[in-house]
């Protein structure tokens, strides 16, 4: 199936201008790169874009667009895909669904899409024992939350650790409440304390190896979140790197960082094949 355009979706959230401005930048430096869409489901978010390396290693990285759970499209990501496409990584992007649809809704979206993923993308030359996920703000919380949990595999046919390494960009670890600035954020039922969404209370066993980013200027509440989920992943017997990109924001952390060439895409590139 054709990728979907920005004019296919429906209204999202209001979200700031600057926001706004932001995803626009991205929806044009993504417009080029050529991929496959797959539909798993009947919500126009319930899909996943491929975006095949020319000369694949097997290798599949997935990511999860941002939004504050409540905007951005999977689309707007692949400018991401060449800087993976040189070292033989196939790039995908997942979408799910945003608010008001709440996290119960958007983390099922995602595991559907995993499986989704891991059955078809031998179509493009990767193989479902080397799969890789990463996420911005929203969609960083999204990832580590799959990495770190292991109660929704099964159901889904999947083994236990399909997730062989979590690479979240300024990421939200913590939605509990008194964590979160500006409590309590979309993704929460009225009533829910978060303490089970969020990543940094979920380290049960030994996870994944995770590389974890953000900006020297991103939001001040997501650097110690970034910090204590280290230390967690550490304590937990965790492998795990840490990485601070000078002088970026939230946004240009991605935006910049994971320019194929980019702080971030040079040394996700670097990690996946170390790991």
């Amino acid at each position: 199936m054709a990728l979907l355009r920005r004019e296919d979706y429906p209204p999202q959230v209001p979200r700031p201008e600057p926001v706004l401005e932001f995803q626009a930048e991205l929806w044009d430096r993504s417009r080029d790169v050529e991929g496959v869409d797959t539909a798993w489901g009947d919500d126009i978010y319930q899909r996943i874009a491929v975006y095949p390396a020319p000369d694949p290693s097997g290798v599949v990285f997935a990511f999860i667009h941002g939004g504050r759970w409540s905007s951005g499209h999977k689309e707007a990501m692949a400018f991401m895909a060449p800087g993976f496409h040189a070292a033989g990584i196939t790039f995908a992007s997942l979408g799910h669904r945003l608010a008001p649809n709440l996290y119960d809704d958007g983390f099922s979206d995602l595991c559907n899409g995993l499986a989704c993923l891991s059955a078809n993308v031998d179509r493009f030359g990767g193989d479902a024992q080397h799969i890789y996920i990463g996420g911005h703000s929203s969609g960083g919380h999204y990832a580590a939350q799959l990495a770190l949990t292991r109660d929704w595999q099964a159901r889904h046919g999947l083994v236990r650790d399909v997730v062989k390494g979590c690479l979240p960009i300024s990421g939200v670890y913590d939605v509990s409440e008194g964590a979160f600035e500006d409590w309590p954020p979309p993704c929460l039922a009225e009533g829910d304390d978060g303490r089970e969404k969020s990543p940094i209370h979920r380290i049960a066993e030994t996870p994944p190896p995770f590389l974890v980013t953000w900006g020297s200027d991103d939001y001040t509440f997501l650097i110690p979140q970034a910090k204590d989920l280290v230390q967690a992943l550490a304590d937990g017997g965790g492998d795990v790197e840490s990485l601070e990109i000078a002088g970026k924001t939230h946004f240009t952390v991605l935006g910049d960082g994971a320019d194929p060439g980019g702080e971030w895409s040079r040394r996700a590139v670097a990690w996946i094949a170390e790991h």
